[in-house]
């Protein structure tokens, strides 16, 4: 009888323990949900900062590529058509470069570089900006050396929107053509 009063006692222990209650099980769900929340955030800010990241190097290497550019025409340029005389401004600029022009215009938020004679137009900023304010600004026209001055300023806006809106810098310079022997 007494074998039989134990193993009871040790059936009812093994049954009461293979179970759990409910506060343990709120307990769980508690911790649980705080490792998830916090996994979240971590991911979420993550994000951000690839977001963050992807913006200010859009607008950068787009504003860089395109002051570049501009460099590299006016060098090549031998005359400028558009600004026509000094002071005057504009949203277009045309360059005598090789006997063919090379007009720089903005065309729906994108900077656009066409050569009339192999009759190709080519955006000079990426998918990932949009360019405003473009505005050329001919500075000088010394005909002693023969060479002009051309001022470049224009504002570039990411498309990638972040928290806090969309990145915007601007942009300008001024560059003189080479002067022709």
């Amino acid at each position: 009888m007494r074998n039989k009063l134990k193993k009871q006692k040790i059936i009812k222990v093994l049954l009461n323990k293979q179970g759990f209650t409910f506060v343990e099980l709120l307990l769980y769900i508690g911790v649980f949900s705080i490792l998830i929340v916090a996994l979240f955030q971590l991911f979420t800010s993550i994000i951000d900062t690839q977001i963050e990241s992807q913006s200010t190097s859009s607008v950068f290497l787009d504003g860089q590529y395109i002051l570049n550019r501009f460099r590299y025409d006016m060098e090549r340029a031998k005359s400028i058509i558009i600004p026509s005389p000094p002071g005057q401004q504009g949203a277009t600029a045309e360059l005598s470069i090789d006997n063919a022009t090379h007009t720089y215009s903005l065309v729906q938020g994108n900077l656009t570089l066409t050569n009339d004679v192999a009759s190709i137009t080519g955006q000079l900023n990426s998918l990932d900006t949009t360019v405003s304010n473009l505005n050329f600004t001919r500075v000088s026209d010394t005909q002693a050396k023969n060479t002009d001055t051309l001022t470049i300023s224009f504002r570039l806006t990411s498309n990638v929107i972040k928290r806090g809106g969309p990145k915007a810098e601007n942009f300008k310079t001024t560059v003189g053509m080479r002067p022709k022997q």
